[in-house]
């Protein structure tokens, strides 16, 4: 039985001056559909006001959730439903994508996207488990901590649990696109720059275009 070998892996070159541009391309698309989603969201489910570029929560919904209202981008947490959807989104962008990606196991721009997609909430959503699992409660304002209102719970065990799978589910979608790219070589290094140049694009992107909308 013959034996299956892997795809011949990417010139250098070719991941420099495509690689990386599609890359970035990657990050500023899921960011911006991300805050595409919780434009609408807020707009059509929330029926919030937009106020100079920020998302402005009832005051009573602000109490019910228990939070701070500056979320890690300084602009106004929105409401709980369209935190969900910024989630949802991103996962089944990362999802699709990676569909994609197993059908033409060569195309960098949708391996870029199911990547990006995929591992760009695992830092948010491991530190939101921890803060639940040590602290009954989470101080870090982000989706993922806002979107349990949802639950309206004073018990946080089923928070806890929720956010354990979701960390668990995002964590292996990750390895499994990794473990899936055969074309890139040290993949893994690779995966580990990749994966940390996402919050410093997203901080970049966010710099640039928000005084835009203000």
């Amino acid at each position: 039985m013959p034996l299956l070998e892997d795809p011949p892996k990417l010139p250098a070159k070719q991941l420099i001056f495509i690689g990386i541009p599609v890359f970035v391309i990657a990050v500023a698309i899921s960011f911006s559909t991300h805050q595409i989603a919780h434009i609408l969201a807020n707009r059509f489910a929330c029926q919030t006001t937009t106020t100079s570029g920020a998302n402005v929560l009832p005051a009573e919904s602000i109490l019910q959730a228990g939070m701070n209202i500056l979320d890690t981008h300084g602009s106004l947490v929105r409401c709980p439903i369209a935190s969900l959807a910024g989630i949802l989104w991103t996962f089944g962008l990362a999802l699709a994508s990676f569909a994609i990606y197993l059908r033409f196991p060569r195309n960098v721009f949708f391996a870029s996207m199911a990547f990006v997609n995929a591992s760009a909430r695992i830092p948010e959503t491991i530190t939101v488990f921890l803060q639940l699992l040590v602290h009954n409660k989470s101080k870090l304002i982000v989706d993922e901590s806002s979107s349990l209102a949802l639950l309206s719970l004073r018990d946080p065990t089923l928070s806890t649990v929720i956010m354990c799978f979701f960390s668990l589910t995002v964590i292996f979608l990750t390895v499994t696109i990794v473990h899936d790219t055969k074309m890139v070589p040290w993949k893994w290094l690779v995966a580990l720059g990749l994966f940390l140049a996402i919050g410093v694009l997203e901080n970049t992107l966010w710099n640039l275009f928000a005084p835009l909308l203000a």
